[in-house]
């Protein structure tokens, strides 16, 4: 995380309940879409990384 990003979160929004959106694809949309699960997953460890 960079030190710009780590600077913004401060204790207020640790304390803060966080929301994971899941939705369901079909199994043609998982083949086709690749990079859009990718960014899904980057977007779920961006998420746990920041608390």
């Amino acid at each position: 995380m960079s030190t710009d990003i780590a600077m913004k979160v401060d204790a207020d929004h640790l304390r803060r309940d966080a929301f994971l959106y899941v939705r369901q694809s079909s199994l043609r949309q998982v083949f086709e879409n690749t990079e859009s699960t990718k960014r899904q997953y980057a977007l779920r460890d961006r998420a746990v990384a920041l608390g």
